[in-house]
């Protein structure tokens, strides 16, 4: 099966081959600029000439082949498998790496026009992932570590989402759109001139009423959705003043077992918001450059989950042993906010013979202004603990085993230890150095300081051989760390979650790398990258019946294996995107501390094999033709013994098709069929919440219409 569908890419690749058409010295400009990115080396550079393996999305290419949101388009690119958890937590699988056991953590650091969306509590971004691409003018992919530069949670990867307002476009946009399960969005950018001074505004909202239809159910999904941002931008001269609000409201989807309205009438649900501000300054003097920032983000998380119902976990047998009647299911309601304070400087070196040098140094303040958590089982135990504890029948209630952290041996109503607050301070430097006009070597190094961990070192290095016109070789390493988020350090245990632990240790990993890249003309780009990387100290949940449930570091994780990228663009018809994916990843548990033997598994939820493709056919200048092609191989399933609901996912082909019409330069509609086949599509979801995967939509549909002024 595998090798068919393979040889069918490599047929369709020899196929544009034949049509090819010579691009005209403006489009090869705009391909030139197109290629340009500072993700990897904070340094303007050709993206085949970084010491890194980044992918550059042009977000109209992506919008006229229907892609709606961040999280689509990242699942377009090779090696990345995007997942959505049962409570609706989009999260990434880079490379085959994931936390096998959870879902808070995603491990890919998260950058909205450079600015770091920072989350110490616990480490997800995925409340930007339904950012719309209407707002985009590009994304920068970064696979692999990139500690070096961007610190802690580059770990699997660095995603640079540059918007219109962040990329200074200087465009009047209104857009609508229009879709299934009552979807409305609007948007608009503007952009104008005062003075000196140039301002940006962005902003848009959209708004569904999704429930999905769920197979051998009586129960339909709990997807409604709200989401805006706002976003202004003012500069002058070097000056630059950068401001960000998004909030969003979702339902919890399945529920967090899995039961999709455990506790009929209960409110249930996630919302989430994130504000930031920069202020930042760029000078020149005696060819040093300096740039200065100042930041400051606010994060807000309030989930409601409904657990369980009575019936499910038997808690109406349950709490009778010690003499109290349980009226409700376990429902729960966290409130959690953090906010950060940052200052950092950058100082650009005038050149030193063949040396480029860049320093930097920051430091990064992070406090904890909202810690609020309700459980209604815990609620129930701490009205009646006096009597609980004295009940004869008390031995037999606990929830798990005695080794497990307990609410009740610490009663609190917060998810962590009052002054949770952080401090980390920061220095890196990076040469990049010009061996020979064909020859460019990289060298980076980064220390960070923890106030609650050791300083942390960041080592990268790479080496970009230029072979020829058309051939560049690279050879490169990269280190990166991450601390553990505050919940998996510091959590307190509760019913239902799993205690943080402080003695674990800040997860690391190496990545070597071997990439080839062949461009003949600025038709056709072939690249092929070998990769292997080293986890160790990984944090993760461990479950074992003989261990302690919580989180933990793992022995080692490892993750190898071949990625494939083939670009075909010509003047005005074809624009043809394939890539392909060969990833094996293997863990080992459980920790090496305990006397249980260890077990090497490979990465379950992972499909090893990965095929996308993108073509845009343009046969005028008023139309356009888009279609995509996921493919996922079947995904690997969980080895362990008391897993009883886990199942593999079957293979997956995802197409969807789009039109575009363009009236006029300044007006165009846009309609999308997303699945078009009705295919039925699951994904990976934590292992005991839903055999098989969880149900994803059916075929569906979108209509916008975009206007410039």
């Amino acid at each position: 099966m595998v090798r068919g569908i393979l040889l069918h890419s490599v047929v369709l690749s020899m196929l544009c081959l034949t049509y090819a058409n010579d691009i005209d010295s403006a489009d090869e400009l705009d391909a030139l600029l197109g290629s340009m990115s500072e993700l990897a080396t904070k340094k303007s550079l050709n993206v085949d000439y970084l010491p890194s393996v980044v992918t550059i999305i042009d977000a109209q290419t992506y919008r006229d082949a229907g892609i709606q949101t961040i999280a689509e388009a990242l699942d377009m690119l090779p090696g990345i498998q995007m997942q959505l958890s049962s409570m609706g937590y989009t999260t990434a699988a880079v490379r085959g790496l994931k936390m096998t056991n959870g879902y808070l953590s995603d491990k890919m650091k998260i950058l909205i026009d450079g600015v770091s969306i920072n989350n110490e509590v616990t480490g997800s971004s995925s409340f930007y992932m339904d950012f719309p691409m209407q707002m985009v003018e590009r994304i920068e992919v970064l696979r692999g570590p990139n500690s070096t530069i961007y610190g802690a949670g580059a770990f699997y990867g660095t995603v640079n989402i540059i918007t219109k307002l962040g990329n200074n476009k200087k465009e009047n946009q209104l857009f609508a759109g229009v879709g299934s399960y009552q979807y409305r969005t609007t948007g608009v950018n503007i952009n104008t001139s005062f003075g000196d001074w140039k301002l940006f505004a962005d902003g848009y909202y959209k708004s569904n009423n999704k429930a999905l239809d769920i197979k051998d159910s009586q129960q339909d999904t709990q997807e409604a959705m709200n989401d805006f941002s706002v976003g202004f931008k003012a500069t002058n001269g070097g000056l630059e003043f950068l401001t960000r609000l998004k909030q969003s409201s979702y339902g919890n989807f399945y529920s967090f077992e899995g039961e999709m309205d455990p506790i009929p009438g209960k409110e249930q649900g996630h919302d989430s918001s994130y504000f930031f501000s920069q202020l930042s300054y760029e000078t020149a003097f005696d060819d040093y450059k300096l740039e200065t920032k100042a930041s400051f983000s606010h994060r807000e998380s309030d989930i409601r989950a409904n657990v369980y119902s009575l019936a499910h976990e038997n808690d109406a047998d349950r709490f009778p042993r010690v003499g109290i009647t349980a009226q409700e299911g376990l429902y729960t309601h966290e409130q959690t906010a953090e906010e950060n304070l940052e200052a950092e400087a950058i100082l650009t070196l005038p050149k030193i013979k063949s040396n480029d040098i860049l320093l930097g140094a920051g430091v990064r303040q992070v406090n904890i202004v909202k810690d609020e958590f309700f459980s209604s089982s815990e609620d129930l135990i701490a009205r009646n603990r006096a009597a609980i504890l004295a009940h004869a029948g008390y031995n037999n209630f606990r929830y798990r085993a005695s080794k497990e952290p307990a609410y009740w041996a610490n009663p609190t109503t917060t998810l962590l230890p009052q002054n949770m607050d952080r401090t980390i301070g920061y220095g890196y430097v990076q040469d990049l150095i010009s061996i020979t006009d064909d020859v460019d070597l990289i060298l980076g190094l980064r220390a960070d300081d923890y106030s609650d961990y050791n300083m942390q070192i960041s080592k990268r290095a790479g080496l970009v051989y230029r072979a020829s016109d058309t051939t560049i070789l690279k050879l490169l390493y990269g280190s990166a760390f991450r601390v553990p988020t505050l919940i998996e350090a510091y959590q307190n245990g509760h019913i239902n979650t799993r205690a943080g632990d402080s003695n674990i240790k800040p997860e690391e990993t190496d990545t070597y790398e071997m990439v080839g890249i062949y461009t003949p003309n600025f038709n056709h780009k072939f690249s092929l990258d070998l990769f292997y990387s080293k986890l160790k100290n990984t944090i993760d949940i461990e479950e074992f019946g003989d261990t302690i449930p919580g989180y933990q570091n793992m022995k080692q994780r490892y993750s190898k294996g071949i990625e494939f990228e083939y670009f075909y663009r010509t003047a005005q018809e074809h624009n043809f995107y394939l890539n392909g994916t060969y990833v094996y990843a293997e863990y080992t548990v459980p920790p090496e501390d305990t006397p249980i033997v260890l077990v090497d598994y490979s990465m379950p939820d992972i499909s090893k094999v990965m095929l996308k493709a993108m073509y845009i056919y343009r046969p005028t200048q008023q139309l356009s033709l888009g279609t995509t092609w996921r493919y996922f191989s079947e995904t690997t399933p969980t080895r362990i013994s008391w897993v009883e609901n886990d199942s593999t996912v079957s293979t997956t082909h995802i197409f969807d098709e789009t039109a575009t019409y363009r009236f006029s330069p300044n007006s165009e509609l846009r309609f999308t069929v997303k699945n078009l086949f009705n295919t039925e599509v699951r994904q990976p979801s934590y292992y005991y919440v839903t055999n098989g995967g969880i149900e994803r939509e059916g075929r569906n549909y979108f209509l916008s219409y975009v206007y410039n002024f």
